[in-house]
């Protein structure tokens, strides 16, 4: 699959460039630049991936223009006010799946493993783990994001191959917002921790994405 901006996203992209918005927004799914009368919206949203395993889905970016005034919900974080965005890069990546392991000997060990980290963490005998859970099926593989002309990405079998414009990374006067889905993962819950990087910790994080 591809899941690319399309010519409309993009020229909504371009027109972010060099403005100001009044304020930027964060409400985890979701990243709001709001303007006087109307917002852009950046939002997460899950579509059907090319994978060998049934259900599996590929997390992409959408980016629409709203006209008319943006209404903060009672969640929504306020990330900066009246900051003018000097620079935008579209984020880009590919995933692929690994095959899953079912085979019966396999499952019960890494079930065995799961069952040992929730008792860890959830203070409740191993036991009693494996009862509520008992009965249910199993089945594991990794999600593999890389850059999309990567060696890594190279080793995918086409047939279940996805690149996928994940969101943005926008510079914002010295610091960076990284607005992208990052591993696959629903959201953009990287943003709790903490909202405007400085170069040095933008580095760390963009590894397994190509910017353009």
């Amino acid at each position: 699959m591809k899941y690319l901006f399309n010519d409309i996203e993009k020229n909504i992209i371009e027109k972010l460039k060099n403005s100001q918005p009044k304020r930027i927004w964060y409400e985890f799914v979701t990243v709001v630049f709001e303007f006087d009368d109307f917002y852009i919206e950046l939002e997460s949203v899950p579509e059907i991936a090319d994978s060998q395993n049934k259900f599996d889905e590929a997390m992409t970016a959408k980016i629409r223009k709203i006209k008319k005034s943006y209404k903060p919900s009672e969640n929504a974080k306020l990330i900066c006010e009246n900051k003018l965005i000097i620079e935008i890069k579209t984020v880009r990546t590919f995933l692929y799946f690994t095959d899953s392991i079912s085979e019966p000997k396999k499952v019960k060990k890494l079930d065995s493993k799961w069952n040992r980290f929730m008792s860890k963490i959830s203070n409740v005998k191993q036991s009693e783990i494996e009862k509520i859970l008992g009965g249910t099926s199993s089945s594991y593989h990794s999600v593999i994001t890389c850059r999309p002309n990567s060696s890594e990405s190279k080793k995918a079998r086409p047939k279940f191959s996805n690149i996928i414009d994940v969101g943005l990374v926008l510079k914002i006067e010295n610091e960076f917002l990284p607005v992208f889905v990052q591993s696959n993962s629903f959201g953009f819950g990287h943003l709790e921790r903490k909202f405007l990087l400085p170069e040095s910790e933008l580095k760390e994080i963009i590894n397994n994405y190509e910017l353009n």
